[in-house]
């Protein structure tokens, strides 16, 4: 039986995610909507390393989760709220007299959330711990005409966490980390080592591991 695309779209109750129906909000500017004109919901790596196993082949193992920044584009608008708070981010993490920290003045939390066509939400994801790192140029040009003037930026974070909510009021689902840790403590003990056989006879007379230097047979060694 032949691919039928009617037969695909048939098994989804609600048609596909549009990628235009989304918002992007601030909790630390609340009572600001800023218009996102593109946004991306982030992904994120396993983070291996290698672990040696004596004698054997290293092990690669999991270690830790690993986020990328999140790109947002924004509408400025002509009052200029827009782009004064996104540089009042930026000068909470790094101010014109020298460096901040790391403190509770910029853990604040970006949301951002996908819509259905009815206006429902689909997923929610929240960006835990976020502060925006970069704000692009922005661009004013003459020959633009009635052009949109725009700014981009990245927001980093520590963690995020997805609510499924498939355009209902209460979750689906949900998955991501709510917090992080700060540190991973190494295990309290030596690694395991492995000892080399010892060269020469043993009590019995027999030979264990590999013959001396300059034995009959053994060849030119480098020990």
């Amino acid at each position: 039986m032949g691919f039928s695309i009617e037969q695909f779209k048939g098994r989804f109750k609600n048609d596909f995610a549009k990628a235009a129906l989304f918002e992007v909000f601030f909790a630390s500017f609340a009572d600001l909507r800023f218009q996102a004109t593109s946004a991306s919901l982030p992904g994120s790596s396993i983070v291996t390393d290698t672990f040696s196993n004596g004698p054997y082949r290293p092990l690669e193992k999991a270690v830790s989760r690993s986020y990328s920044g999140v790109g947002v584009t924004f509408i400025l608008d002509n009052e200029g709220r827009c782009l004064s708070a996104l540089n009042q981010m930026m000068d909470s993490v790094v101010d014109p007299d020298g460096f901040v920290g790391y403190s509770s003045q910029y853990e604040s939390a970006v949301n951002i959330k996908h819509f259905n066509q009815s206006g429902g939400v689909v997923t929610s994801y929240t960006l835990n711990d976020s502060f925006v790192s970069s704000l692009s140029d922005v661009t004013l040009d003459w020959s633009s005409g009635d052009a949109i003037a725009t700014v981009s930026c990245i927001i980093k974070f520590r963690s995020y966490s997805m609510s499924a909510f498939g355009g209902g009021s209460s979750t689906i689902s949900s998955f991501g980390e709510r917090g992080y840790v700060n540190k991973v403590e190494m295990p309290d003990r030596a690694p395991i080592i492995t000892e080399r056989p010892k060269i020469g006879s043993t009590s019995s007379g027999s030979q264990s591991g590999r013959p001396p230097i300059g034995s009959i047979s053994s060849g030119p060694q480098i020990d």
